[in-house]
């Protein structure tokens, strides 16, 4: 089946309303083990894997692990992994250490240039290698988080993986997250949140936060302007492009 932008401006007016619960079974009984979900073992991925977990959703976690991630970050993975019932960690890596990156490029997270280049090399192209395994990717984008996320939806085509990104806490806000974390216990969250990063990133790009900054003013703070990395397509410029699909899906995701 060919999954339209128009046709997603359907599925999504189905599930604006619904809890990201209610989100995660429908990608539950619609993908199946077809769907993966995303973290950086962050606060709204770890809720996430939390929901699912609960759920008893059987799905795959695809963690990037770039090399030049936050010891507590790893630690926070590993805790996932021998706490969860349910869900299997995949560990994703770049093809070269950074070492061997900077060998041959240089310090490319200096400029903007490069660290487009390095946020692709070390981010985007681990994702990449499992392209054609899912048929649905889950993110925990939000939209209060601002900027080109404030418009997020909550499923969105993403053409060069080829699959439905699904975001059920695009309603969520911070504090949302925060009362999920306090009313369940089980939430593996990674403890630089409670040392002043409010989002987490790779080491030599991501600085703690002061109260009166927004939550990403810690990353990149080197680079002005730069918000992102580039893993999700919310999160660049251009417009979204259809995808193909199983046929199998075309029921559930074009019921009305």
């Amino acid at each position: 089946m060919r999954l339209t932008v128009d046709e997603l401006r359907a599925l999504n007016a189905r599930f604006e309303t619904q809890t990201p619960e209610q989100i995660l079974r429908f990608v539950k009984s619609t993908f199946g083990p077809r769907a993966a979900l995303l973290s950086s073992m962050q606060r709204a991925g770890s809720v996430l894997a939390h929901m699912a977990d609960a759920m008893d959703y059987a799905l795959d976690v695809l963690f990037v692990d770039t090399g030049v991630l936050h010891d507590e970050t790893l630690r926070t993975r590993d805790r996932l992994v021998a706490s969860t019932r349910n869900l299997r960690v995949i560990t994703l890596a770049p093809a070269h250490s950074f070492a061997e990156q900077t060998r041959a490029d240089g310090v490319l997270y200096l400029t903007r240039e490069g660290q487009e280049r390095c946020c692709d090399l070390r981010k985007s192209a681990p994702l990449h290698t499992v392209r054609g395994r899912y048929d649905a990717l889950i993110s925990g984008l939000r939209r209060d988080e601002g900027g080109a996320r404030a418009k997020v939806a909550i499923f969105a085509l993403d053409a060069e993986m080829n699959a439905l990104r699904v975001h059920p806490l695009a309603n969520f806000t911070s504090a949302a997250i925060d009362r999920y974390v306090a009313k369940h216990d089980g939430v593996v969250l990674n403890p630089l949140h409670a040392m002043g990063f409010p989002t987490i990133g790779c080491h030599p790009c991501t600085t703690p936060v002061r109260a009166d900054e927004p939550e990403r003013a810690g990353r990149w703070r080197h680079l002005a302007g730069v918000e992102y990395c580039g893993i999700n397509p919310t999160d660049r410029a251009g417009g979204a492009q259809d995808i193909d699909l199983d046929d199998r899906y075309a029921a559930a995701l074009r019921t009305t």
